[in-house]
């Protein structure tokens, strides 16, 4: 098994970056992190629905759908 190395990105956050939307992302992670609760954070959940929306069509967002709709398929 590859173990990461320190200096190697997460693959997750490689692929937001593909998506165009990685400040979105950071904004509503923060956001998230800072308040602790989803529901605080609507105003930069639009804003990286809207991004991601507007980006859907590049590499990043394909990716991101994919492992989703796998992730979803291993848990059931």
């Amino acid at each position: 098994m590859h173990e990461p190395e320190d200096n190697e990105k997460d693959p997750y956050d490689v692929r937001i970056e593909k998506t165009g939307c990685a400040k979105e992302n950071d904004d509503l992670l923060l956001c998230y992190y800072d308040k602790r609760d989803w529901r605080l954070c609507q105003e930069e959940m639009k804003k990286f629905r809207a991004c991601y929306t507007a980006n859907a069509r590049n590499a990043g967002s394909k990716e991101l759908k994919q492992s989703e709709q796998e992730h979803r398929k291993d848990t059931v």
